[in-house]
């Protein structure tokens, strides 16, 4: 799983983005994962109990400032910010290939030897000098 703090603000959809000025890049992430790629509506103020499910997930004060924007309009598409989580998992593999190897990277993110070594070419990564083949003597 992706830490939730490490997503690139830039990178997410403008709705999140706008959610992330309102109650931070923690609570958006938890919405992100919950309810990514579904459609979400957002009570009115008026309606914001701590029994609603998403006050549940994030907090009374951060649904209370979303309904202050969002609150009572139709039910939207929420984004999935899938170009950001890529991107913070890439860059966690670029990280981790300095202790691990492809093959463990592949197992640990669920992805296939090729895919790993694909992101760690486009990333320009190399092995560290003690795993490298070929070493001159």
């Amino acid at each position: 799983m992706i830490a939730i703090t490490e997503v690139e603000v830039k990178l997410l959809p403008p709705l999140l983005q706008d959610f992330v000025r309102l109650i931070g890049i923690p609570a958006t992430m938890l919405l992100v994962q919950n309810y990514g790629g579904r459609r979400i509506y957002i009570p009115s103020p008026e309606r914001c109990t701590e029994k609603h499910a998403i006050s549940q997930l994030i907090g009374p004060g951060n649904l209370s400032k979303l309904a202050d924007c969002y609150g009572s309009m139709p039910h939207f598409q929420f984004p999935k910010a899938e170009r950001a989580l890529l991107a913070v998992r890439n860059a966690r593999i670029v990280n981790d290939y300095r202790t691990k190897t492809a093959r463990e990277l592949a197992m640990q993110h669920n992805l296939t030897e090729g895919q790993i070594v694909r992101i760690l070419s486009q990333a320009g990564a190399h092995p560290p000098a003690s795993r490298r083949q070929n070493q001159p003597s």
